[in-house]
């Protein structure tokens, strides 16, 4: 009987929280700061090539920040083209060799993997500096995946890279591109932007690359043609060549 009351007494204290065997709340540990790069007053940076770096919410992954300024600082220190053929847009235009698909053409590829139309917008001083006489320009598929504006002031800041290249460039012949077919929950979206972009082009009197109906399969990019639903194969990139072909070989 002595330990039924010593045990009755025990669970009476603990229940009036004179005695608890909960182990007591530790404070919780601060995050660790991030760590400062010693070197960030000497690393490369746009502006020392005259772009003004877009703010860091303007880019779809943190990623394509570091592409963005080495792309960018490349371009700065290359001579001017002087006649040619530029390609301008993101990875799509970045991640082909055109000037191996086109060898008796003179060009550059100003493609930037990751770009948006912002970030075109802020380094198209760039394609006007090298003074090209054509520009194939693609541009906006990732503003679509990011939504962060809208349809129209995507197309928006396609016509401001135009309007600043045609007052850069004298008689420069510009060639918009629609989009291409992407992964199916953007679909809708693509043909919402290739409709503008269409009408911005006609509005303008310049040509227009539907890059969207030769290479759609069921409301996505054909998968015989890509390995992940948005980039171009081998044989996607032969098909956009000869889509592109006539405005690039004739004058």
């Amino acid at each position: 009987m002595r330990v039924v009351k010593v045990v009755l007494a025990a669970s009476l204290i603990g229940a009036a929280g004179g005695c608890s065997t909960t182990a007591p709340q530790q404070p919780p540990v601060a995050a660790a700061a991030a760590p400062v790069d010693p070197y960030a007053s000497v690393r490369p940076a746009t502006a020392s090539v005259g772009v003004v770096m877009p703010a860091v919410s303007d880019f779809p992954h943190s990623w394509d920040i570091n592409t963005y300024v080495l792309r960018v600082t490349q371009f700065g220190v290359m001579p001017p083209l002087k006649g040619g053929v530029a390609f301008v847009g993101d990875s799509l235009t970045d991640w082909m060799r055109w000037n191996e698909f086109f060898p008796d053409v003179r060009s550059r590829n100003f493609g930037i993997a990751g770009d948006t139309t912002v970030g075109l917008k802020a380094r198209i001083g760039q394609v006007v500096i090298a003074q090209p006489a054509k520009v194939i320009l693609e541009i906006g598929t990732n503003d679509v995946e990011f939504a962060r504006y809208t349809p129209a002031e995507i197309v928006a800041n396609i016509d401001d890279c135009i309007v600043a290249l045609q007052k850069g460039v004298p008689g420069v012949k510009i060639v918009v591109q629609g989009l291409l077919p992407r992964q199916p929950q953007f679909d809708e979206k693509v043909r919402t932007m290739n409709a503008l972009i269409k009408a911005m082009a006609d509005k303008r009197g310049l040509p227009y690359v539907d890059l969207y109906s030769p290479f759609v399969a069921n409301g996505r990019l054909d998968p015989s043609l890509t390995p992940d639903d948005i980039h171009l194969s081998g044989q996607g990139y032969l098909r956009w060549r000869d889509l592109i072909r006539p405005y690039i070989e004739n004058n």
